[in-house]
């Protein structure tokens, strides 16, 4: 994200950007090309997951993907907020997303 073009000035094309980057060079190491055919195998299926917290004067960015949480303690802990949604498959939202987008769920949990 820091090596994007568009940071520190315009943080949230920097998030996207960045995030895109990282999904596509995890994509790459979890396949393998077959060097006579040029064709691809899918040597690893699980996902990755990350969040980036970036506080920019009065202003926090925030960016999730896959199973993880944030949260904003302040006041010595007197008040929480969460500034991110879990990714869980579990959800309804996030089980249609990931099954429209050509994914499988091995496993669920009610956690």
């Amino acid at each position: 994200m820091i090596k994007e073009d568009a940071f520190p000035w315009e943080p949230e094309a920097a998030i996207r950007s960045g995030f895109k980057k990282a999904e596509s060079k995890f994509l790459e190491m979890c396949q393998a090309k077959d060097e006579v055919t040029g064709a691809y195998t899918v040597i690893e299926r699980s996902g990755s997951c990350a969040i980036v917290v970036l506080i920019v004067g009065e202003i926090c960015y925030t960016a999730n993907v896959g199973d993880s949480r944030a949260v904003l303690s302040s006041g010595g802990g007197s008040s929480v907020v969460a500034l991110s949604r879990d990714h869980k498959p579990s959800d309804t939202d996030e089980y249609k997303r990931i099954i429209a987008a050509g994914g499988q769920i091995y496993q669920t949990t009610t956690a």
